[in-house]
């Protein structure tokens, strides 16, 4: 068909295709994403030269993403994973606000030089990805009595979903998401409505002695029935092939490309080992201080019985980082652990989105900013599935960095994955709160309390929202419950005293410095507890000092010196400034 600013073949005239680029730019999409506008602005304008050369993965991630001439994109896919974003957005687009334009921008797969067509009324518009057909692995009961096949049915299932997230084009509810609906398998009303998926895959595992059976049904959560059943027998030993038959079987059976298969295969391991590592995983997952210590000990079994187990290394360098992340253990002695555990995991396999995953983290606790978008994008190329890789990116880098909306829009990816998580929420709220929207973030946090009242990190982000809003005795109503949930953690407080200070009570925010320094003879306090505190009580040059003890201390919570709405009084001051610098947030 024609159109007018189109030829007579269809193909539309340079002038309508670069109004059409306007028009598409100033969508609610795109407008408050720089890095999608200009990326788009690039390729259209190249194409339309016919400059085929620039439109390398090398050209644009020079011109586009600002990469230095030695970029090389085998080590950094910034370009293949904003290429995916810029997809899903144009197909969103043209799915709401431009599902009447006459002119349709595409980006195929594989490449890089866009299309252009006058849209044919009878065709379908391009459909986004991002939400599309679903499935759920559902924890797999135990049939056998004992702890150790509870830890073997949970360690099964978190090793399956991770297999299939990387089958193209299915999205995989998170193992965090997934384990919440245990034993609500027979609501699939409820099971759909609440991770929004199509079908669950469901099943038990019997094990007696070093005999193995598990037996799996996929069913439709619309109508109820039985979509596939298939019993899979064997060893513990021969778990690996068993894993290998399940994903397979999986695969033909949701494909709606025959022969389409997830990449890769799975490695084989000393059955010991494996045992191990699963779990080891069962325990991570727990989240609590002693979990997390008893888990990092089963890894270093596992690599102990296997010394090639690079995924062992991988959970090894996660526990690290959780350790430190939670304040369990000193940044400056656990995070070179966790760095060498996931080096050693990416030596013996340079596939491991995992591996990738931490050392994002990882790079932002040692301050090493441009590594750690390197390693989170390696990861997402590698598994774009990967909820942890979506969320951790999103909080502990683009926030840090001011760079809200692409947060946002990671964030959104995870929720999608993981649609049951507390902590993906609790990003998702934060990130308004630092980004300056405060309402946004008090509402949203008021939601997520509602299905999560005994969430502390809900109660305390409230808080951090409400202090910047003004609301002092109402922060502290928050964040005194959020105390009778988790006991005295120093950042608790450190928040704490910053309200009791800014609503005039200066004798009990002193009293809270006090309780920070006894509780520093048994355990970290990061200094930026103590620098909330004197900055609630109007001291300056004391919370600089503190923070120029954390600086050399390499604390962790120095990463959100950029955006934190608590040190806007400091901004003006040259020792500020210098911290910045120090660390890596101001050239």
């Amino acid at each position: 068909m024609t159109v007018q600013g189109s030829t007579s073949s269809g193909q539309p005239r340079v002038q309508a295709i670069q109004l059409q680029v306007e028009r598409t730019l100033a969508s609610s999409q795109f407008v408050r994403s720089a890095r999608m506008c200009r990326f788009l602005r690039f390729v259209v304008a190249r194409a339309l030269a016919k400059d085929t050369a620039s439109l390398k993965e090398y050209s644009i991630g020079v011109e586009v993403f600002d990469r230095p001439e030695s970029f090389d994109p085998t080590m950094d896919p910034i370009v293949r994973v904003e290429a995916r974003r810029l997809r899903t957005k144009l197909c969103k687009y043209y799915e709401s606000e431009g599902r009447h334009d006459e002119i349709v921008i595409e980006l195929p797969k594989g490449g890089y030089m866009p299309k252009f067509r006058t849209r044919d009324a009878s065709a379908e518009a391009p459909k986004a990805v991002a939400g599309g057909r679903g499935i759920a692995v559902l924890p797999f009961q135990t049939l056998s009595l004992g702890e150790e096949v509870a830890y073997f049915g949970d360690g099964l299932t978190w090793e399956l979903i991770h297999h299939l997230t990387r089958i193209p084009d299915l999205r995989v509810v998170a193992w965090n998401s997934a384990s919440q609906i245990r034993g609500e398998q027979q609501d699939l009303a409820a099971v759909r409505e609440k991770l929004k998926v199509d079908s669950i895959l469901t099943g038990s595992v019997r094990l007696a002695q070093e005999k193995l059976r598990v037996v799996l049904q996929i069913i439709d959560t619309a109508t109820g029935s039985y979509l596939w059943s298939e019993t899979f027998d064997g060893s513990t030993s021969d778990i690996f092939s068993i894993q290998e038959r399940i994903a397979e079987a999986i695969v033909r059976k949701l494909s709606p490309q025959p022969g389409r298969a997830a990449s890769g295969h799975i490695t084989r391991y000393c059955p010991d080992a494996y045992r191990t590592y699963l779990r080891a995983r069962f325990e991570a997952n727990q989240r609590t201080e002693a979990a997390l210590r008893q888990s990092l000990e089963d890894f270093r079994e596992a690599v102990r019985l296997d010394p090639e187990f690079a995924l062992a290394y991988a959970g090894m360098a996660d526990a690290c980082s959780l350790l430190a992340d939670y304040g369990h253990e000193p940044p400056e002695q656990i995070v070179p652990q966790a760095r060498a555990a996931a080096l050693r995991a990416l030596e013996l396999d340079a596939t491991l989105a995992e591996a990738h995953c931490s050392l994002g983290y990882i790079s932002v606790c040692e301050w090493k900013w441009d590594e750690s978008e390197v390693h989170y994008l390696r990861a997402l190329d590698l598994n774009p599935g990967y909820a942890t890789a979506h969320h951790w990116y999103a909080v502990d880098y683009l926030v840090y960095l001011a760079r809200f909306e692409e947060a946002h829009e990671e964030l959104e990816i995870a929720r999608q994955l993981d649609p049951l998580s507390p902590i993906i929420c609790e990003g998702q709220c934060m990130t308004y709160m630092l980004q300056g929207n405060y309402d946004e973030a008090v509402s949203r946090y008021r939601r997520l309390l509602q299905a999560e009242p005994s969430f502390y990190k809900a109660r305390t982000g409230l808080g951090r929202a409400l202090v910047q809003l003004g609301r002092y005795a109402d922060a502290l109503e928050q964040l005194e419950m959020a105390r009778q949930l988790v006991g005295d953690i120093p950042s608790l407080l450190g928040l704490m005293g910053q309200a009791y200070a800014l609503l005039g009570r200066t004798g009990k925010a002193r009293e809270l410095l006090a309780c920070l320094s006894e509780l520093a003879r048994t355990r970290r306090v990061f200094a930026s507890c103590y620098a909330m505190i004197h900055l609630g009580l109007g001291e300056s040059a004391q919370a600089l000092d503190r923070l120029e003890e954390g600086a050399a201390k390499r604390d962790l919570p120095l990463a959100a010196l950029k955006v934190h709405p608590a040190y806007d009084t400091l901004r003006a001051d040259p020792r500020f400034t210098a911290l910045l610098v120090r660390v890596g947030l101001q050239k």
